[in-house]
């Protein structure tokens, strides 16, 4: 009788003690980061954007597959899979927003295998409470009023600008 793909892929798992599964994350676990990510239209003026997560996975995702299968048969692809995650974890340090460098230091990286969690590093920052995100937001806010630069904020879904001396508007000095 011949083996199907299926009975020969499991042959293979055994011979590298590979797990049945293998997932990695990366999770950004800040109350603003979805929003963050998914907002094209803000502007982030300290550097950084949005997809800062999706960006770089869609530029990588390739090294990180040739890694894996460079790997698997050696150690099983746990070792790709850290090391996949460490790295996407670092380009969101690169790539997200960095008005107060929360958002950026929130990479939390981890691996499963077989159902079990074999690598789960914390991220460099912890998650802010609702009550800091509001401090930190009217700070800036009165920080960037007092220097006179443009304000972004919302208000009813929609995306407001108090335009400052740094940039040329039809509204300034009527707000």
């Amino acid at each position: 009788m011949t083996a199907t793909f299926a009975d020969r892929m499991q042959d293979l798992r055994r011979m590298v003690h590979a797990p049945e599964t293998l997932g990695m994350s990366v999770v950004v676990d800040q109350v603003y980061a979805h929003y963050q990510h998914e907002h094209l239209e803000f502007h982030h003026p300290r550097g950084g954007h949005a997809k800062y997560l999706e960006t770089p996975l869609m530029e990588r995702h390739g090294r990180y597959l040739d890694d894996y299968a460079r790997t698997v048969l050696d150690d099983g692809g746990v070792p790709a899979l850290k090391r996949a995650a460490e790295d996407l974890s670092d380009q969101v340090e690169i790539h997200a927003p960095r008005e107060w460098g929360d958002l950026m230091g929130s990479g939390h990286p981890s691996v499963t295998a077989g159902g079990d969690q074999v690598f789960d590093r914390p991220p460099k920052v912890g998650r802010i409470s609702e009550y800091e995100l509001k401090i930190k937001s009217r700070a800036l806010l009165r920080m960037r009023l007092a220097a006179g630069l443009t304000v972004y904020f919302m208000k009813n879904g929609k995306v407001h600008v108090i335009p400052g001396r740094n940039e040329p508007h039809a509204l300034r000095g009527r707000l």
